[in-house]
């Protein structure tokens, strides 16, 4: 108990100091000074920082630069800060990260140019802050008054009204690198859980397509994967994953990371719609988009390559203006010719998706572009699962429907079966010369024929048609040998004969056998063949008892009521049964019954027919 409440005594300390530690970097925060510039534009890469120094005239006030910055251009920078750094200790000037940026300042006495651009080789982005700090003294000062900086913007286009500089005390900067200020550390936070969010999805996904191999799981996860590496570019540089540091190479590969978020996104949509079959004209349109992509990873690389950095953000700019119309008037189409819901769910993930992109844009604050990703993320993810969930019952349905047309084939091969071998008794009799048992026979065989062709939609019918079925037959069966045998049919009360469903003339081979082969072979008037059925849990067992000679007995007989084709009724019901069964339990069980002094008795055979 002791110890337990030692530690949560340490936790509340550890938190309050914490907690104090964070106060106290806001309020040294709210010491950072911001300060003004005056800023000289050209497209001149030769002026130096003499000639600069010299011309103090050129340089005009930030808020008279509105156009935006192109890559061409250079800035020079004129901070004046002979009434801010009152001492000679150690301070720093915080900035955003260009390009390429340089301080030109004094360092003993001698004009020194310090380069802090992030392709110029500078110190490694090693905060998640990511805020330049380049260290100067009141003695740095040029003319005891000024540092000078130049910057190009080569990345993208901003403008110079937006630009801000900061300067900091020695303290201040030491307790800002070594202690995270609280809105330092919730953009990192919401990164990092962002990265690991998309980690898992992406990990996911993968092993979805490894075990499907369907493809829309594939380029669903490398669409995460580069929407992640993307969006959380800064904290994988800063903290040496994946990247060592900042360069054109990195830049590089962040440009052609945003060509490849949309050509996974296109391919996902494509393979996830089906749209070859379902959407052609936007199948037509994604082959159009996935052509483009490609040319602009090209002309990218090209442009980069040769260091025409305008071309390549005019390039980007064109595959932004590019994606954007094609998400609005996909999401247009799809809201006007959906074929089903999965269309509903990429125009509500896509939707998301675009409003925390322009959030980003007039504002750029990431979060808003997070936020839309990880909303986009998981509606695509929850399609993924409605398809498979439809895909699933598809599957079901197409296996219920082809179990029944299997059974409606094995029925019709037995339907052959048995008007082939009522033909044939019917030819008995008038080779007999019994045509008045002939036409009685005519006319039964009639209606059941009739029947069976009433009922031959129907793969299963209820057990009172059933029974039906079978009494007509024996009817049949009895007028063509003369009722040379007695049977009986009996119903357990138990059993509801108009409410179980039973496959159609599944009872019928098994009775012809006992009457051919066991019956009619035994001599003598007692020939008996008793049927029965009832309820037993979730199964009807049917029992077809006859007293005739047995199955080994009757294998050796060679009858001239013999069928001299091979009988394949019994083969064909056992399939029917086993497709109809769910269980693995057997089905059919026929028993040889022996008398006392080991003499065959008959034949009995068991069918259980699952109901539920």
């Amino acid at each position: 108990m002791s110890k337990n409440l030692l530690y949560v005594i340490s936790v509340l300390i550890l938190s309050s100091v914490y907690y104090c530690s964070l106060n106290a970097q806001n309020n040294q925060d709210r010491n950072t000074t911001q300060i003004p510039f005056e800023v000289y534009k050209t497209t001149n890469g030769t002026i130096s920082i003499h000639d600069i120094i010299k011309s103090d005239t050129l340089f005009r006030s930030s808020k008279y630069f509105t156009k935006k910055t192109r890559p061409k251009d250079i800035y020079w920078i004129k901070i004046d800060l002979n009434k801010e750094l009152k001492t000679d200790s150690l301070w720093f000037l915080k900035s955003s990260n260009y390009a390429h940026a340089s301080m030109f300042c004094l360092e003993n006495n001698t004009l020194v140019e310090k380069k802090f651009g992030l392709f110029d080789g500078s110190e490694k982005m090693n905060s998640i802050s990511n805020i330049n700090r380049i260290p100067l003294k009141y003695s740095s000062l040029i003319k005891n008054q000024f540092i000078y900086l130049k910057i190009r913007r080569l990345r993208f286009s901003d403008r110079v009204t937006n630009w801000k500089f900061h300067y900091a005390s020695q303290t201040i900067n030491h307790s800002s690198q070594n202690y995270y200020l609280q809105k330092n550390i919730k953009t990192p936070v919401r990164k990092y859980i962002f990265t690991g969010v998309c980690l898992v999805m992406f990990i996911l996904t993968l092993a979805f397509f490894i075990t499907s191999r369907n493809f829309e799981f594939l380029f669903y996860s490398l669409y995460i994967l580069s929407l992640s590496i993307y969006l959380s570019g800064p904290l994988l540089i800063a903290n040496n994953i994946i990247f060592d540091n900042y360069n054109i190479i990195i830049y590089w590969f962040f440009q052609i990371i945003q060509v490849l978020i949309n050509l996974c996104y296109v391919y996902f949509v494509s393979l996830y719609l089906v749209t070859k079959k379902d959407y052609p004209a936007l199948n037509r349109t994604i082959k159009y988009i996935i052509y483009t992509l490609g040319i602009i990873i090209i002309a990218d690389s090209f442009f980069l390559y040769f260091n025409y950095f305008e071309g390549a953000i005019y390039t980007m700019n064109i595959q932004r203006l590019i994606m954007t119309f094609f998400g609005i008037g996909g999401m247009i189409y799809l809201l006007l010719t959906a074929k089903n819901r999965l269309a509903y769910f990429i125009v509500a993930g896509s939707f998301l998706f675009m409003i925390g992109t322009l959030g980003f844009f007039f504002t750029k604050a990431c979060d808003y572009m997070m936020v839309g990703a990880t909303l986009e993320i998981i509606i695509f993810a929850l399609g993924l699962a409605y398809k498979i969930h439809q895909e699933h019952k598809e599957k079901l349905l197409f296996e219920k429907e082809s179990f029944i047309n299997n059974c409606k084939a094995l029925r019709a091969q037995i339907n052959p079966h048995f008007i082939f071998n009522s033909l044939g008794s019917i030819q008995h009799l008038i080779v007999l010369e019994k045509k008045e048992a002939a036409l009685k026979y005519l006319v039964k065989f009639s209606h059941l024929t009739r029947t069976l062709l009433e009922n031959s939609i129907e793969t299963n019918i209820v057990l009172s048609d059933e029974i039906n079925l079978l009494r007509q037959y024996l009817e049949l069966e009895a007028l063509r040998f003369d009722t040379s045998f007695e049977y009986t049919i009996h119903v357990d009360d138990t059993l509801d004969a108009d409410a179980e469903e039973v496959p159609m003339l599944i009872i019928q081979p098994f009775v012809e056998n006992a009457i051919l082969y066991g019956l009619l072979n035994k001599k003598g008037d007692s020939k008996k063949l008793n049927i029965s059925f009832r309820k037993e849990k979730n199964q009807i067992i049917c029992k077809i008892d006859d007293n005739g000679i047995g199955r080994n007995a009757a294998k050796n007989i060679n009858s001239s009521l013999k069928k001299t084709t091979k009988s394949r009724g019994l083969e064909l019901t056992e399939k029917r049964l086993q497709r109809f069964h769910k269980s693995e339990e057997k089905n059919i069980e026929i028993i040889d019954k022996i008398d006392n002094h080991g003499m065959s008795i008959g034949t009995r055979v068991i069918i259980k027919i699952q109901t539920e």
